[in-house]
């Protein structure tokens, strides 16, 4: 959707342009307003967290070192990560790590955010704070944030808009409120694959019922 890869048909569209017939100057000006959270942290190794951030600020800006110093600190900081700047991500934590491509997210001020498995290989707990965190970012700067996940924790917590494919097709689509009432063989089972889960969906919905 954002063109690392290349497409063998079909359209994206940005507020009615199609990403794949402009040229590099304006795929370039895009890609300024387009952040990326991949499964993999997606850090350079060999770049401190500070230089991880700076990237695309010496990528996609002219702006001076003591002004982007100045923002990969501000970032640093939102994110719950000050004082990290000289570390490499070999010494971060693997909460740390998802974390810090959030930095390199907010860095340009995205107009889009699109997270691939924000939350895979990280604890419970973890997971939370990512999911915590991506929320916030996308109130604060009033992004359109696009998630891909298979966690429902994730999905329910934060999902306003919820598309489930299967097998490379759309099969329902709605909100975190419509999804406990569907009838989609195909979602329910994915869902409420346990007898726990499923038991828990008929008491939410006579708990509905009653209300």
């Amino acid at each position: 959707m954002v063109g690392l890869v290349n497409v063998d048909g079909g359209e994206v569209l940005y507020e009615g342009e199609n990403f794949f017939k402009m040229d590099d100057k304006s795929k370039k000006e895009l890609r300024t307003q387009i952040g990326m959270l991949f499964q993999g942290s997606a850090l350079f190794d060999s770049l401190t967290v500070e230089n991880n951030v700076m990237f695309p600020l010496d990528m996609f800006t002219n702006k001076s070192i003591h002004e982007k110093r100045k923002r990969v600190n501000e970032v640093l900081d939102r994110v719950n990560l000050k004082d990290t700047n000289h570390k490499f991500p070999a010494e971060l934590s693997g909460g740390m790590k998802k974390g810090s491509p959030s930095h390199e997210l907010i860095v340009l001020n995205p107009k889009y955010l699109f997270c691939d498995e924000p939350n895979s290989g990280l604890d419970p707990q973890t997971s939370l704070v990512i999911d915590q965190l991506i929320m916030e970012i996308t109130k604060e700067f009033n992004i359109t944030t696009i998630m891909n996940t298979h966690d429902m924790n994730t999905v329910m917590e934060s999902g306003d808009h919820i598309i489930y494919l299967h097998q490379g097709q759309k099969r329902w689509d709605g909100n975190k409120h419509d999804i406990i009432y569907s009838d989609d063989e195909y979602l329910n089972e994915f869902i409420f694959a346990s007898e726990f889960l499923k038991d828990a969906k008929q008491m939410r919905m006579i708990n509905d019922k009653n209300e």
